[in-house]
């Protein structure tokens, strides 16, 4: 199960007590007629947007119907270094070798759905990753970025780190889906080209 950050017991007391006064959904969206029914894991899912019942996703208090999803993108902005790159690292760009990758810096993530009349529209969920406590907020330079840590040190498929499709494998794909790879097109959007280790 996906970990979420933690609700205090009193806001949950209160969802469970006036689900309305809220912002819970739950009629409209969820399993059961009864809040009394939801378990606290489904009250904490709830006040985080999350509606695993109906694919149905409130974020920046946009409503997101995940089977409308037909793709992801996140906004690379910068990364940090373990070793810090040399005036010929620059020409060659070697310094960008996934391996060389401390940090990742992001700007944004977002869901693109399709829906039945062929409209397109982009969805922003940064704020409801870093709300579940998946985001952690940049320090220092990258003070209005958010960091994620290059623990894979891998280009899924030779095309983007690894690491940064992980929020729409796990909380997006897993969390709703069941199915890691659900909605698996996946695309980053930078000025910084990463590339694979050199042998």
């Amino acid at each position: 199960m996906e970990k979420l950050k933690p609700i205090v017991k009193s806001r949950i007391n209160k969802a469970y007590d006036h689900p309305e006064n809220n912002g819970l959904l739950y009629k409209k969206y969820g399993k059961y007629e009864n809040i009394k029914d939801y378990s606290e894991r489904e009250i904490i899912e709830m006040l985080y947007g999350i509606y695993k019942t109906s694919k149905i996703l409130i974020a920046s208090d946009t409503i997101i119907n995940l089977n409308d999803v037909v793709e992801s993108t996140c906004i690379l902005a910068d990364v940090s270094y373990i070793k810090k790159p040399t005036l010929e690292d620059y020409k060659v760009n070697s310094h960008n070798t996934i391996d060389n990758i401390r940090t990742f810096y992001i700007k944004d993530y977002f869901l693109i759905t399709d829906d039945k009349n062929g409209k397109r529209q982009e969805h922003r969920i940064t704020d409801f990753l870093r709300k579940i406590g998946f985001l952690r907020v940049g320090r220092g330079k990258h003070i209005g970025y958010y960091s994620i840590s290059n623990s894979y040190k891998t280009l899924q498929g030779g095309l983007y780190p690894k690491d940064l499709f992980y929020p729409i494998k796990r909380y997006i794909n897993g969390l709703f889906f069941s199915d890691d790879y659900k909605i698996s097109k996946f695309s980053v959007d930078s000025p910084i080209k990463i590339v694979a280790n050199i042998k």
